[in-house]
């Protein structure tokens, strides 16, 4: 799916965001360096340069390896999130943690085994 800019250039509206639709369940490893939205349920690895959110409706088990992540949903498993870990208010967090900057919301559940603050430049 091509579209053009203001300034005419070309580009592809849906390069660099992998979705996973509300009712979709998938097994497995995805390696990406593109953005993710889980509105579904993932149950394996997900490792990305890029950006992850969990929908509202959204789960995923397993371990993940990204830039930052914003969880509505709920996470259970690994988690490294190089810069942020962002927990809204309807999220759900368990597992073991490192990340760069937390950020937990009013009314989230962060119920972690282990939380790790990566230094800067680690």
């Amino acid at each position: 799916m091509m579209s053009s800019n203001k300034n005419g250039e070309n580009s592809s509206a849906l390069s660099d965001l992998n979705k996973m639709s509300k009712g979709t369940a998938f097994k497995g490893d995805i390696v990406s360096d593109g953005d993710f939205r889980i509105d579904g349920r993932f149950e394996g690895t997900i490792t990305t340069s890029g950006r992850i959110v969990i929908g509202v409706d959204g789960r995923l088990d397993g371990t993940v390896q990204c830039l930052s992540i914003d969880v509505e949903g709920a996470l259970n498993g690994t988690v490294n999130a190089s810069e942020v870990l962002s927990v809204k208010k309807t999220g759900r967090v368990s597992g073991q943690v490192t990340t760069g900057k937390l950020s937990v919301e009013l009314g989230a559940v962060f119920d972690v085994e282990s939380c790790r603050m990566r230094k800067e430049g680690e």
